[in-house]
């Protein structure tokens, strides 16, 4: 009987993959084998690696429910809270593969469409900071430089723990990240 092939643990196994070794070191034979499947099997069914990766990529964003975070609700704290925790989670499980990939992107043309998914989703993001700058909320400037200094400090802290595993670094307490960003940002 062949094998049923569950679409997360490919996924799992490709993150795992281009986390390990690179998005250049990767290969779809390691794939294969980390999903324990032919490669062969892997080929037919998702097919190139640039494939491979931006349906992970897909997959992290379906399964990490973006589209709530990036809601407005007229409620400000409460919507940046939203979108930080979403992020914050988000970079704990999957910072270090789109760190590797943003480092490698340049490098490799067939990866420039890997990050519009992620990019759109920084825009989403964006668009509600802009919503509460044009409502007087808050002081306007570039939506994506305040996501920038709201989203900064939590992919700053995830690529500290991820690079320094056994240093103590402190956790970023949310709260009161995002009650500083409203302090400074409110009109």
């Amino acid at each position: 009987m062949p094998k049923v092939l569950n679409d997360a643990d490919i996924y799992r196994a490709v993150i795992q993959v281009v986390t390990e070794r690179g998005y250049a070191g990767a290969t779809t034979k390691q794939m294969a084998e980390a999903a324990d499947i032919s490669e062969v099997t892997l080929f037919r069914k998702y097919g190139s690696k640039p494939q491979l990766v931006k349906q992970a990529i897909a997959a992290i964003i379906a399964q990490t429910n973006f589209d709530a975070a990036a809601q407005y609700s007229g409620d400000a704290a409460a919507d940046i809270m939203r979108i930080v925790k979403t992020y914050s989670e988000s970079a704990v499980h999957h910072g270090q593969f789109f760190a590797i990939l943003l480092a490698e992107i340049r490098r490799y043309p067939e990866m420039a469409d890997l990050v519009d998914a992620p990019y759109h989703i920084f825009q989403r993001f964006a668009r509600v900071l802009s919503r509460y700058q044009e409502e007087g909320v808050l002081r306007p400037e570039p939506p994506l430089h305040a996501l920038a200094a709201l989203l900064g400090p939590v992919i700053y802290t995830s690529l500290l723990e991820n690079a320094f595993p056994e240093a103590a670094v402190p956790p970023l307490n949310l709260e009161t990240h995002v009650d500083s960003f409203l302090e400074g940002r409110r009109v």
